[in-house]
């Protein structure tokens, strides 16, 4: 290895093991873990597969992906769109100053705390003093139970999803649309497009590799959601929003069965891995400027 090499290999060492210790270790330890019931006083006792056939085979494991995959349907594509139309008209504000004052205030309910701002919509959706009810009781409509309903429970956590990261992708759509090139726009004027076809056939086509991005992103961020759901309902009511993770972290830190957890544990890994190569196969194509 010649000197070059040595000293790249020694800049990325540190990346490495980070990776390495943070994630790969721990993946590895819970697939080991996945085959082995651990008894009580730290025990460990080799099972095979029957873990996974007792996770697989348990309705309410199955009833908390659903939950997952609901909670995920309502907020991906709901972020996706607003955050493009969001960039697109920060795109098209001539003021840089009132660009970047208005980006500030889209990102900053990315830099709060998700679990700060979970107990804030929760006071936002209280039955009694919320700020929505008081706002139905203005225009003559009926209070609403919005944390404590199972029909309206998974939309409520959906929208703090939203909030909470429509101004993260805001960015990655304003910053791609400030990197087309403005001659385009001016052939596609010359030849006489209008707008909506300017924004099919030139913004959308070169914005492709955004939104792929933006939603796998988004899919991984929906598929764990822990923090927001734990703080606003636990899970509540009747199990109607507890999610994939919640159900892990109950199996492993309240009835301590970690096998199970560990099974719980590589089947998002499994899903993730999965839905993340399907979606980049199916919607990734080549672009150039």
């Amino acid at each position: 290895m010649d000197r070059q090499r040595r000293a790249g290999f020694f800049f990325v060492l540190p990346a490495v093991a980070y990776f390495a210790f943070v994630f790969v270790i721990p993946l590895a330890e819970s697939v080991l873990g996945s085959f082995y019931r651990t008894q009580p006083g730290g025990v460990s006792q080799f099972v095979g597969v029957r873990l996974y056939d007792r996770v697989l085979t348990d309705p309410s494991f199955w009833k908390t992906v659903r939950n997952t995959v609901t909670l995920l349907l309502m907020s991906v594509p709901v972020t996706a769109v607003l955050a493009l139309c969001a960039a697109l008209g920060l795109h098209r504000l001539l003021s840089l100053r009132w660009r970047s004052v208005w980006t500030a205030m889209y990102f900053l309910p990315f830099s709060a705390s998700l679990v700060a701002a979970a107990l804030v919509w929760q006071w936002m959706y209280d039955p009694v003093y919320g700020v929505f009810n008081h706002a139905l009781g203005w225009v003559g409509l009926p209070a609403l139970k919005w944390l404590q309903s199972l029909d309206l429970v998974l939309p409520s956590l959906a929208l703090v999803n939203v909030w909470a990261r429509l101004g993260f992708d805001t960015l990655i759509f304003l910053a791609a649309l400030q990197a087309i090139p403005g001659e385009y726009y001016e052939a596609a004027a010359i030849d006489g497009a209008s707008r909506r076809q300017m924004f099919s056939r030139v913004t959308l086509p070169l914005l492709n590799p955004q939104i792929v991005m933006v939603a796998i992103l988004e899919i991984i961020f929906n598929f764990k959601v822990f923090d927001t759901v734990y703080a606003t309902t636990q899970g509540g009511p009747a199990g109607a929003s507890q999610t994939v993770i919640m159900l892990l972290y109950d199996t492993a830190f309240k009835f301590f069965r970690l096998g199970e957890a560990s099974v719980i544990a590589v089947f998002v890994f499994v899903s993730l891995l999965l839905l993340t190569l399907v979606q980049w196969r199916l919607f990734r194509r080549q672009v150039e400027y």
